[in-house]
């Protein structure tokens, strides 16, 4: 019986001893795409594309549901600034890289859109003012981490020119929350 025993032993703790190697290896290939960048670009264009997925859905429910023309109007903008980004966004992620783009928006944003889809005139207004303060700082968060810490050249370049455009639309949207 012990014949038999010994080598499995000694097999299992080879393999048990191969096995931290191996996983190692495997998160070096992972560590950089193609163009040199990180998990840090990665979640960036997941998050981001994710991000503006919602803005141009909200926006669509702020042109038909909004109560104000001022908050129709932001919509608009929304739906204009968010659709062009995340096509550019798109194109960049695009090819060799391998990056993913979100093709619907994250759960949390779904839960705003879908409540938000169910309100009209002044209490959409109200509400839609909140979300929109409350995405364009998370927005502006996750682009100011691509723009100081991506690895990836053209990636980090889009986060640093969207992020103005960004800033303006949180500014925008504090003001409708306002009512200024």
């Amino acid at each position: 019986m012990m014949s038999r025993t010994l080598p499995r032993l000694i097999a299992t703790a080879l393999l048990v001893a191969a096995v931290p190697f191996t996983a190692h290896a495997q998160d070096d290939t992972k560590q950089t795409d193609s163009k040199g960048g990180t998990p840090t670009d990665a979640g960036f264009v997941t998050n981001a594309s994710g991000a503006g997925l919602a803005e141009v859905e909200l926006g669509k429910i702020a042109v038909t549901n909004g109560g104000s023309a001022k908050v129709k109007s932001f919509g608009q903008h929304m739906v204009d600034d968010h659709t062009k980004s995340g096509e550019e966004l798109k194109n960049l992620a695009s090819g060799d890289r391998g990056y993913a783009t979100a093709e619907s928006p994250p759960p949390a944003n779904q839960k705003d859109i879908d409540a938000l889809k169910r309100l009209n005139g002044a209490a959409f207004d109200k509400e839609y003012a909140k979300v929109a303060v409350a995405d364009h700082e998370k927005a502006i968060a996750i682009f100011e981490v691509e723009a100081e810490k991506g690895s990836n050249k053209e990636l980090q370049a889009f986060a640093k020119k969207t992020l103005p455009t960004l800033k303006q639309h949180l500014k925008m949207a504090r003001a409708l929350n306002s009512g200024k």
